[in-house]
């Protein structure tokens, strides 16, 4: 007697064949491209890193640029140009008023409007800054007594491309030195500024 073969025997073999099969491909395929890989950046994105170096670098430049002036070299801050043609120093003022004895830094000016305003100078818009960071601004009073007429850089106006030239004092504490004159662009709205070094300061009188 022959044994009767089970009904779909033969189709339950081909199934499981076939699932080894696809379980095999997509075990493959995962491993393939499981695998990170590091992002090229785009055209877009290495040009925004090739303009950032180069901003970084025009920084850099201007930075340079700005660098503090000496006496006798014009800066410009805006639309006025400072120059300090003397500086100098002096333990007492002489003046028909009297003299004042202390310790004082004397700047000879030279200032060029070039803007389309009048503009009129006061103390808060200069500083002389000193070797430990220390701000001056000139004595309001000690320059009316001490700076004659037309050379007080105070007193008056100074028209559109008009040139004013004068003389300015700071008192300034005995231990000072080091100093740089800190100019401005004249105007209360502006916070631009640019630095004068002294250098060594000679003996007034």
């Amino acid at each position: 007697m022959k044994r009767k073969r089970p009904i779909g025997g033969g189709a339950s073999s081909v199934l499981v064949a076939a699932g080894v099969v696809f379980f095999a491909l997509i075990v493959a395929f995962t491993g393939g491209c499981g695998g990170e890989e590091t992002p090229t950046p785009s055209v877009d994105e290495a040009g925004g890193q090739d303009e950032a170096q180069q901003s970084s670098s025009s920084a850099t430049t201007g930075s340079a640029e700005e660098a503090s002036a000496s006496v006798g070299e014009p800066v410009t801050v805006g639309d006025v140009q400072w120059t300090v043609t003397k500086a100098e120093w002096s333990d007492i003022l002489v003046s028909r008023f009297g003299d004042q004895e202390g310790n004082f830094v004397l700047l000879n000016v030279d200032f060029w409007n070039n803007s389309n305003q009048d503009l009129r100078l006061a103390t808060p818009m200069l500083a002389l800054v000193d070797s430990e960071g220390r701000e001056y601004e000139p004595d309001i009073d000690v320059n009316f007594f001490h700076v004659y007429g037309d050379e007080n850089m105070f007193v008056g106006k100074v028209e559109p491309g008009a040139r004013k030239q004068g003389m300015i004092i700071f008192p300034v504490e005995p231990d000072s030195s080091g100093f740089k004159f800190r100019v401005g662009e004249a105007k209360f709205a502006s916070n631009e500024t640019r630095d004068i070094e002294l250098g060594t300061l000679t003996k007034a009188y």
